[in-house]
């Protein structure tokens, strides 16, 4: 059986969110399988994103895998307003400018990491989200820019890129 290709935007049933002119939608992807269900899930960066009037503040969105392919039904979205999640959307952050899935605890479920290079006047921030059987989860999230890891403060574009 060879598979279809699949389109998945904004406006597919079960993406969170409404698709909105600007929001870059698919600016940054990753695939990993967040679940442990042996499907391929695909993290999407939305750096654009306006959140909560605050303009280019940026989301994360995570699509599901399936047998089917993938899908929007279960698709999960992130910003720096999800409960949970450290900080406050502000304007022009960029959060979600680069997103990866990462299996680094060796659990066979992969981790989100969110990059949002403009993140407090271009200092940069970097963001953790575990996972569990139902996938990503903002509960246990965690944040760090590069000062807290021995980089430089100030004007860093920390997390801009995120490379395995």
């Amino acid at each position: 059986m060879t598979a279809r290709p699949v389109r998945i935007t904004q406006a597919t049933a079960g993406v969170p969110g409404s698709a909105t002119k600007g929001d870059r939608f698919g600016w940054s992807l990753s695939a990993g399988d967040t679940d442990g269900d042996g499907y391929a899930d695909i993290a999407v960066g939305v750096p654009g994103k306006d959140v909560s009037g605050r303009n280019d503040a940026g989301a994360a969105v995570v699509l599901r895998g399936s047998a089917e392919g993938l899908t929007g039904t279960g698709a999960k979205s992130f910003t720096q307003n999800t409960a949970g999640v450290p900080g406050n959307a502000e304007a022009y952050d960029q959060f979600g400018a680069s997103v990866r899935l990462t299996d680094s605890n060796k659990d066979r479920r992969a981790e989100l990491i969110v990059g949002a290079f403009a993140e407090n006047d271009g200092e940069g921030g970097v963001w953790l989200f575990k996972t569990g059987k139902s996938g990503i989860t903002a509960t246990g999230a965690t944040n760090f820019g590069a000062g807290s890891v021995g980089g430089p403060k100030g004007l860093s574009y920390f997390g801009e890129v995120l490379a395995g």
